[in-house]
């Protein structure tokens, strides 16, 4: 599992180039950063929120309706010799030794590291409200990197955040930046294709094993009081190659919320979502019901888990009227869902 280690105040002490924050981030020139990424990130240039911004050696991860103003990359940073540290960040030489050592994992030499980059620029008010309302962050890359380290902390798999970037004018978001490290694995979205066969899937997990660790990882995530609300197939990763307790991921914690109030209206979408987003030929209507099961801790299809049941597919059916009518009306040639 992720975790972000903290550094000592002591070890802060022996590398007075780099000031590091309450939870053990460092502040390199104007990003914080997790200290065991420092090196990697200064052998690219990658030092500053110009630097971010001006990056352009990634793939763009394009989506229609991302707007100008938001941009996704998948970057995939060369290896880093062991011992070189470049010219960029707060000093020309670094000794990164005393803060490396403080934290795990260490970056691994040789391998290419695959990162994800979001930059958001100008961001509509209305966006930025939505952010400030869901979150203590000041900017949209602050809320992910906020619910990166709540999610950790509360030990629910997620990316690792490697640096945060902002530029506030006021009270209002100029420009901000994240860097997150890739999780393992692909998208429960891929592995659909491979779910009509009952046997092996992956490594030594069935498909049954996989509905359950999928069960239990969401009921952990709401467990602990937080929903997606954008809790689609494509949006929880599977590592066949991990124990089932350390399989899954969460990755696009953009609208992750922990609610006050109607709590149960927003669980009740996250199931839906996953739901819908599970082809009919991917998963059968007993298979459904056993997750639910699973994920209520239920021993049979009693009162309530019917009643919740029910609850899923309306809303299901909701999601597919919406999706129909943002299509124009067309339909889906996948079918979808628990009818």
């Amino acid at each position: 599992m992720n975790t972000l280690t903290l550094t000592s105040d002591a070890e802060a002490m022996e590398a007075p180039s780099a000031a590091v924050d309450g939870r053990g981030f460092v502040h390199l020139n104007d990003l914080l950063a997790d200290p065991s990424y420092v090196r990697l990130l200064e052998a690219h240039g990658l030092t500053s929120l110009e630097a971010l911004f001006g990056y352009e050696s990634g793939e763009r991860l394009e989506k229609s309706d991302l707007g100008g103003w938001r941009v996704r990359m998948r970057v995939s940073l060369d290896a880093v010799v062991p011992g070189a540290v470049s010219d960029f960040g707060t000093g020309s030489k670094r000794n990164m030794t005393e803060i490396e050592s403080a934290s795990e994992p260490k970056i691994e030499a040789r391998m290419p590291r695959v990162v994800y980059l979001k930059r958001f620029e100008n961001p509509p008010p209305g966006e930025q409200r939505r952010a400030r309302a869901s979150s203590t962050a000041r900017s949209l890359a602050g809320v992910e990197w906020e619910w990166i380290r709540r999610l950790t902390d509360d030990g629910i798999a997620c990316p690792r955040g490697i640096a945060l970037g902002e530029e506030i004018v006021g009270h209002n978001e100029r420009r901000s930046a994240l860097i997150m490290d890739a999780v393992p694995g692909e998208s429960l979205e891929c592995w659909c294709e491979r779910w009509h066969q009952e046997g092996q899937i992956g490594g030594a997990l069935t498909k049954r094993r996989l509905l359950e660790a999928l069960a239990d990882f969401i009921a952990l995530f709401h467990g602990k009081g937080y929903v997606h609300r954008d809790l689609y197939l494509s949006h929880v990763f599977f590592d066949p190659d991990a124990a089932p307790e350390r399989a899954l991921h969460l990755i696009d914690l953009q609208r992750v919320k922990r609610p006050r109030w109607r709590r149960w209206r927003w669980i009740v979408k996250d199931l839906a979502s996953l739901n819908y987003s599970t082809p009919a030929g991917s998963a059968s209507r007993s298979d459904r019901l056993r997750w639910l099961k699973r994920y209520l801790g239920a021993v049979e299809l009693d009162r309530t888990t019917k009643r919740i049941a029910h609850a899923v597919v309306r809303k299901t059916r909701r999601i597919a009227r919406h999706d129909r009518r943002r299509a124009g009306g067309r339909t889906f040639s996948r079918k979808r869902g628990l009818s």
